[in-house]
């Protein structure tokens, strides 16, 4: 009976070592500070600059997360993974000066040094700054609504252990590598800042949204007619006519927004990829 009783002791020991092990270590994950410079931006207040910055944020997918809207959402809830939230423009606009916006969208930095998770800062990195100051402009245009999220991050156990494991990686970005104004090959311009989100431009990316696998993004461009590209980034209604399922949600959501001009740019851009490499 004691050697039973010594056994259960020691489980206890253990699950207790285990949480606090887990709790602290990925607390210092989630809290450990990033030293990236602010850098001043001069954001516009004309109502142009502002609907620019709101079709913006609908391409570079700020509105898929934080709502159509900008009032938060919540992207999931699991009692083992946690609370994955977003919160309301508004709310962040508020405690945040435009140089700690401009850190946040294109750095994945907080206010406070420590790191954004879940952020597309990938893409965002080269937001250049013309384009992210029309997108504070447009933050900086929200009021805070009744219908804005309440919701905070919370990351259960599992989603804890993701972080500590390293398979949740924080989204900071410390290079420098935007430019001052939009490029002028707008092509690759808009697939740096949006399409390489999800997609790598040779190979297929692993599957994430359930078992999709995400296709190379110049192959699959250069297999389309012009037509044919512009209603999948519209519409997310490939050849096959299949539900692209997140393809179809991201068009639907912000890509449908890109003009014609700007479509066959990326399609340009895209098809002279596939065209450096070499057929197998």
């Amino acid at each position: 009976m004691r050697i039973i009783k010594r056994i259960g002791l020691g489980l206890v020991a253990i699950v207790v070592l285990a949480v606090v092990v887990l709790y602290a270590g990925s607390e210092w994950t989630l809290r450990r500070g990033y030293d990236v410079a602010l850098t001043p931006v001069a954001v516009p207040h004309d109502a142009a600059s502002i609907a620019e910055g709101a079709r913006l944020a609908k391409i570079t997918g700020c509105r898929d997360c934080h709502g159509a809207n900008g009032g938060g959402a919540v992207l999931l809830k699991d009692p083992m993974l946690g609370t994955i939230a977003s919160p309301p423009f508004s709310q962040v606009a508020a405690r945040y000066s435009d140089a700690e916006l401009l850190r946040a969208i294109r750095h994945g930095v907080r206010r406070d040094g420590s790191a954004l998770f879940i952020m597309p800062t990938d893409a965002h990195t080269y937001l250049a700054d013309d384009d992210a100051a029309r997108i504070i402009a447009w933050i900086r245009s929200l009021k805070a609504q009744p219908t804005d999220s309440r919701e905070t991050m919370r990351l259960g156990p599992l989603g804890r252990g993701l972080v500590l494991a390293g398979k949740v990686r924080p989204s900071v970005q410390i290079p420098e590598v935007s430019a001052h104004t939009r490029p002028a090959d707008v092509g690759k311009y808009f697939v740096d800042i949006s399409c390489a989100a999800c997609h790598k431009m040779y190979e297929p990316s692993p599957a994430h949204h359930g078992n999709q696998i995400v296709p190379a993004l110049a192959p699959i461009a250069a297999a389309y007619d012009p037509a044919a590209f512009r209603t999948l980034l519209r519409t997310g209604v490939g050849a096959s006519k299949r539900d692209l399922g997140l393809m179809r949600m991201v068009a639907v959501a912000g890509m449908h927004a890109l003009t014609d001009e700007e479509i066959a740019a990326i399609q340009a851009y895209l098809t002279a990829e596939a065209a450096k490499v070499p057929a197998q």
